[in-house]
């Protein structure tokens, strides 16, 4: 182990760092695919939220940390595609909802498995109880941190 301190400024270099690792591959991935991160992350959402209740665009911009403006250029993207579909009620021309649809889906779980491909070298280097200790300490860093910093651009 390292005589450094872990100082919250070193602890955040060496975030930053991995994410550089990661960041190459989740790029050639997304490429391939055709969408862009915002896209990517608004369609995660709705991925993960597919069995719940309905929410508005602006509600799936706020979980997935994108500014609502940002969430509705790539759902619009994504409609495009039919990998999404959008809707106004009847009753409120102002709200919009969005759902992912079975193209979306799979599109999802595809790249999902093209991204786990592409950096399962890098996991190699972590036995079974470092990657539990790693993915709970992660875990927490997002949970609190999209808390925290809110919407990003």
């Amino acid at each position: 182990m390292s005589d450094i301190e872990v100082t919250a400024a070193v602890l955040g270099r060496v975030i930053v760092q991995a994410g550089r690792v990661l960041d190459g591959p989740f790029t050639q991935v997304i490429d391939r695919y055709g969408i862009t991160r915002n896209a990517w992350w608004l369609l995660t959402e709705l991925y993960r939220t597919r069995d719940g209740d309905l929410a508005t665009i602006g509600e799936h911009a706020r979980r997935s940390g994108l500014a609502a403006s940002s969430a509705t250029i790539a759902t619009e993207q994504l409609a495009k595609r039919r990998l999404v579909r959008r809707w106004r009620p009847k009753d409120n021309r102002r709200t919009s909802f969005v759902a992912i649809t079975d193209t979306g889906v799979e599109l999802v779980d595809n790249a999902r498995a093209d991204l786990e491909r592409s950096v399962a070298e890098l996991y190699e280097i972590f036995d079974e109880d470092d990657r539990c200790t790693l993915h709970g300490l992660l875990s927490r860093l997002l949970a609190d941190g999209m808390q925290q910093l809110g919407p990003r651009g």
